[in-house]
């Protein structure tokens, strides 16, 4: 019975190097050396990742892998507290950011415009009130309001088209007596 080969001392220092207990002992080793639970995961990857990297120039014979890893583990520790000292933080002023709630004036204009659309619906022809306000305010499908007016759908559809096209009306000749009232002026 001889000597283990090389190959079997790195295949038995393999085993042992990446078992269970080892993955978890690292986190424990971080934390003694003082790298903060919130770091502590990145760090222990890259503990692993140096012992993956240099692998290859591990030499069984030297000592016993749970060393060999412990020593990369305070050495990529060491590195982590040296950037750590080094990192800076640029303080800025605070941003205003713009209420979001609109003023008095932008409530009263929406309150004024929903109030002129409300009066100009108001005017329109009954029929072609009931399908606008149905679909658009109500949210009742062209089939419904078809169903339930008894009416074919194309002319639910003509209905709504005119009654559109007759609430642009109102609007603009609204717009325009605005315009000319203003135009006067007081005299």
């Amino acid at each position: 019975m001889g000597r283990p080969s090389d190959e079997d001392e790195r295949a038995a220092a393999h085993a042992r190097l990446f078992c269970p207990a080892l993955v978890r002992a690292v986190p424990r080793w971080l934390a003694r050396l003082g790298v903060p639970l919130s770091h502590r995961a990145d760090v222990a990857g890259e503990v692993w990742l140096n012992a993956w990297e240099s692998w290859p120039r591990f030499d069984p014979k030297r000592g016993r892998p749970e060393r060999w890893l412990n020593a990369i583990a305070v050495h990529v520790a060491a590195h982590y507290h040296e950037r750590l000292q080094h990192r800076r933080e640029e303080l800025v002023d605070l941003i205003e950011v713009a209420d979001p709630a609109p003023d008095a004036a932008a409530t009263m204009e929406s309150d004024s415009i929903r109030t002129g659309t409300l009066d100009a619906v108001n005017e329109l022809d009954p029929k072609l009130r009931f399908v606008l306000v149905a679909h658009d305010l109500d949210g009742v499908s062209m089939a419904q309001i078809a169903e339930d007016a008894g009416l074919p759908l194309s002319v639910i559809y003509k209905r709504r088209t005119k009654a559109i096209d007759a609430l642009r009306d109102v609007i603009g000749s609204r717009e325009n007596m605005e315009d000319f009232a203003r135009r006067m002026g007081p005299q």
